[in-house]
This record gives structure tokens, C-alpha cells and sequence, in this order.
């Protein structure tokens, strides 16, 4: 096996913390992977990574080895899609992305995608939590409120901006007094979103330089953005949602928008990608269909 294929191996590895991680991803063996790290390290002449039977651990050569491997792979990359005949677009894409995102940004737009590239097939996991791209085998995954990696082993493209609003259906406002402040909305039932990890949401609101956090209750709790928006419209309790998830029940009446003036900080939704990928045509084909920026 060539230098170059034994230092994408060697990414894989670091990116993944274990080599099976690496193996699985490669589509090869475990021991296949271990004999292509010895025979590294042995051309090298340094141990690049040091294992026990727990972790893995990357010693100060290999930490320089990597960057030298992701700049070089990078490189590699860059070169060959400047100079590549075609442009068909061809092969299987992994996305992952949160239900909500996935359901109302996502899937409406597969049909078409689709259709112009028929060579391309996506496989779509929707899941409400952080995904590890290389230990899972994805491609791609859109990340909202959430920072993106921190390595240049990775790529994230702001695919959105989006802000949390105050919403509520007409039927629960007639039998509660839609708030005059923020404050207020403690006396009223609210919907609210849990992390997986099962912590509480927080309702941060800002009208220009007032910044304030709201604290509030209610009954019925979920992970998911898109439950709270069917709930709420069901008259079960005020939501704090994006704006552009209740944007038709707003136009439609089904629901209200309450303290017009407050909202969320800004929220950015990326596309994280691994840096070897960048100039992939599967990857740009799918970020075309991406409307919510």
C-alpha cells in the first residue's frame, strides 16, 4: 500500500480514537489496519501512537505526522477535483440530521436531488443527538446551535441563520392573557425542549441590547423541535422554536407570534464534513438543495 493510502488510514485513526473505527470506516480488517500503522511507524522510524487495552494515545510525532497527513490529503484532494473530466455526481451520501431539520429542510428537497443526479443515492439518518461522523460512517451532518469541530480535519458551511420566537395558538390565548413581557410567560404552561442528554433548553431572549433568560415550566417536554410545534398549535402550552419551523402556521393563523420585539440570539446551522471531502460532488450537489440561509 502506498504513502498516501497509509496516511489516510492514519486520519482515520486519529479522527476515529480507535482502530476499529478506522477499520470499519475503510471497509477493511482490523489487522489490516494494524500492519499498515507498523509499517508506517517502521518508515518513520517513531511510534505514532501509543495503545492499551482502554485508549489510544498519540504521541507528540504523531500529532505532527497528522497535520502533515491532513494538509497533504487536503492537498490531494484540491488537485484532483481541478483537474477531474466529469462532474457526475455518482455514489452513496450519509447525512445525518436532527428530526426537525431533516423532515422540514431536508426531505422536501430529496425528491428533486435526486431526480437531476440519478446516480446518487442519500442515506438520511435522522437523529436528535451529536453524532461522531467518522466512528458512525457519515458523510455529512447538519448541526444547528451546536459549535463544529474543532480540527482541520473537518469542514463546517454555514447552511442557515435562524432565531427562536415566542409562538402560541389563538385557542390558548383566549384562555390566557398573551404576556406584555417575558417575565410573564412564567405564568403561563410552555412547551419545552429537552437535550438528549436531558437537560432543559433555555428561553434566551434579546430585544436590542437587553439580553434576559426566562424561567419557565410546563407538563410536556421533548426532544424534538417539530413535537413542540405540533403541540403548540394544538393549544397545549406557548413554544420558543425557530422561526423558520412555525414560519407557515404564523402565515396560516394557527399560530401567534408573542413579544413580537424579543428573540433568540442568532443560531447557525452548518454542514460538518470531513476535510477530504471538500470538493466532493456529492457533498456540493447536496448543499445546492439547502434553501434555509
Amino acid at each position: 500500500m502506498d504513502l498516501l493510502d497509509q496516511m489516510a488510514t492514519f486520519v482515520r485513526v486519529v479522527d476515529g480514537k480507535s482502530l476499529s473505527a478506522a477499520a470499519r470506516r475503510l471497509h477493511l480488517s482490523l489487522p489490516a489496519v494494524s500492519r499498515q500503522l507498523r509499517a508506517l511507524e517502521t518508515e518513520l522510524g517513531t511510534n505514532l501512537i501509543v495503545r492499551s487495552t482502554r485508549r489510544l494515545h498519540v504521541t507528540e510525532a504523531g500529532h505532527r505526522w497528522y497535520e502533515h497527513c491532513v494538509r497533504v490529503l487536503r492537498d490531494v484532494d484540491a488537485a484532483k477535483a481541478s483537474v477531474r473530466a466529469s462532474r457526475v455526481v455518482r455514489g452513496t451520501l450519509v447525512v445525518s440530521a436532527s428530526l426537525s431539520f431533516g423532515m422540514l429542510g431536508v426531505i422536501p428537497h430529496l425528491t428533486a436531488l435526486v431526480a437531476r443526479h440519478p446516480q446518487l443515492a442519500i442515506d438520511l439518518r435522522l437523529e436528535d443527538h451529536v453524532v461522531d461522523l467518522v466512528g458512525e460512517g457519515i458523510d455529512l451532518a447538519l448541526r444547528a446551535g451546536i459549535a463544529p469541530p474543532d480540527s482541520t480535519s473537518y469542514v463546517a458551511t454555514p447552511v442557515a441563520t435562524m432565531h427562536r420566537i415566542v409562538v402560541a395558538a389563538p385557542r390558548l390565548l383566549r384562555k390566557h392573557p398573551a404576556p406584555r413581557t417575558p417575565h410573564q410567560l412564567a405564568r403561563l404552561p410552555c412547551l419545552l425542549q429537552i437535550t438528549p442528554a436531558g437537560m432543559l433548553v433555555r428561553w434566551l431572549l434579546r430585544d436590542g441590547n437587553e439580553s434576559l433568560t426566562v424561567e419557565v415550566d410546563g407538563q410536556l417536554r421533548s426532544s424534538a423541535p417539530i413535537a413542540l410545534r405540533d403541540l403548540a398549535v394544538a393549544g397545549a402550552g406557548v413554544a420558543y422554536l425557530p422561526d423558520w419551523l412555525v414560519a407557515a402556521d404564523l402565515a396560516a393563523g394557527r399560530l401567534r407570534r408573542l413579544l413580537p420585539t424579543w428573540t433568540s440570539p442568532p443560531i447557525v446551522a452548518s454542514a460538518v464534513y470531513r476535510a477530504e471531502l471538500r470538493g466532493d460532488a456529492r457533498v456540493a450537489a447536496f448543499l445546492e438543495v439547502l434553501v434555509l440561509r
